[in-house]
């Protein structure tokens, strides 16, 4: 469909004269005027914008992001006003077409925006502001029904996803996926007297999860629920992935398990640092149930070899338990708890762990979630005494469009 956003002033006109001649304009001057705005069309220079290829559609959507917080870490505290990274405010575009009837195409162009992005706050340091815009999605994907689907261009890789494979509780505007919390904001572990430790809410632990980077990846057919991803990066980044998703007598179930091999280079004196940059072998899997009355459970484990002589491997374990209601007109309400350990993931010895709660509500009427969350952030590090706990309290809205 052509989407006129303006049109010369003769045409502006000619439409005037005929509105305002009510009763007595012709059928003549209504074909006229329509010659004349199809004309206007097709000369184009920049007085319209059309799709250029009809035989592909184009959506355009997105969603905004923002939320208020209050962060303690045991010796000062502040509100912050921030973009909330779990699930950062982002615009898409994607187009859809038909190639057979067994093939089809879909190109993927998305944008993040870091405005006071929540994961980089640091009450020791000014305000944290991202770049205006960063590429999320620049992809291309081929699918067919009977072969499956091959990706090409900057995306998710084949193990993107496994650790919160399993989560059914509908929370994750509030909780990460699973064992990475500390997305909803950031902040610096100290001691009782001031000292700053030198390991914060987002780097003391992760999910172990595979990213987004410059790829080919490939998805098989589903076979009786289970389906095999895999892809390959820039200097042989590899990861795949086996998920699982089924029903059974109204109960849903969901897992995953996957590894992922990056032979880039890194600073062998701060493995956690990259978040995902560095040498190194991890494997991660997830499993969560959906029961018929709300009521959702999910696991979830990883390991990750630093591949570093007198350097610890870094072990995760995570658990959720999730409530799902029709609370109110409004839409669903969602509960949650979560628990993430975290071990030597900045340094040998370090344990990390996390408690959580949140509740979101869903406003069907907006297309948007409303939510709070609460985390408890509780640091052991071997020969340092006293370490504040991190308390931290946000409540967002997430609109979509």
């Amino acid at each position: 469909m052509t989407s006129r956003v303006s049109l010369l002033s003769s045409t502006a006109i000619a439409a005037a004269a005929i509105v305002f001649a009510g009763a007595s304009a012709s059928a003549a001057s209504m074909d006229a005027l329509e010659k004349r705005v199809k004309a206007l069309e097709k000369a184009g220079a920049g007085k319209s914008v059309s799709r250029s290829k009809k035989t592909m559609k184009l959506t355009v959507s997105g969603h905004l992001n923002r939320q208020i917080q209050y962060v303690d870490d045991g010796v000062n505290s502040e509100f912050r006003h921030t973009t909330n990274q779990q699930s950062r405010s982002r615009v898409r575009w994607v187009g859809t077409g038909k190639l057979t009837d067994d093939i089809s195409v879909r190109t993927l162009i998305e944008f993040g925006n870091s405005d006071a992005i929540s994961s980089g706050q640091s009450l020791q340091a000014d305000e944290v502001n991202g770049g205006t815009f960063d590429t999320r999605h620049i992809d291309l994907q081929l699918t067919s029904k009977s072969m499956g689907k091959l990706y090409l261009g900057h995306g998710s890789e084949g193990g993107d996803g496994v650790t919160g494979a399993g989560d059914l509780s509908g929370t994750l505007v509030a909780l990460s996926g699973g064992a990475d919390e500390s997305l909803t904001g950031s902040a610096s572990f100290r001691t009782t007297a001031g000292a700053v430790v030198g390991v914060t809410t987002r780097n003391g632990s992760d999910e172990l999860d595979a990213g987004r980077i410059d790829r080919v990846r490939y998805d098989t057919p589903k076979f009786a629920g289970f389906q095999l991803r895999g892809s390959h990066g820039n200097q042989d980044v590899t990861s795949v992935a086996l998920q699982y998703g089924g029903s059974f007598s109204g109960v849903k179930v969901k897992a995953a398990i996957g590894y992922k091999n990056d032979p880039r280079l890194f600073d062998a004196t701060q493995p956690a640092v990259g978040r995902g940059d560095s040498s190194q072998e991890t494997v991660n899997g997830s499993i969560g149930v959906l029961l018929p009355m709300g009521l959702s459970f999910q696991f979830a484990a990883g390991s990750r070899d630093f591949n570093v002589v007198g350097v610890n491997d870094a072990d995760m374990r995570y658990g959720r338990i999730g409530y799902r209601f029709k609370g109110s007109e409004l839409g669903e309400t969602r509960l949650a708890i979560a628990y993430n350990n975290g071990e030597d993931f900045r340094a040998n010895g370090d344990d990390l762990e996390v408690i959580s709660a949140a509740v979101v509500q869903i406003i069907e009427p907006l297309g948007a979630e409303l939510y709070a969350v609460y985390n408890n952030y509780d640091l052991e590090r071997t020969g340092t005494t006293s370490i504040e706990d991190i308390d931290m309290v946000s409540v967002g809205l997430r609109v979509k469009f």
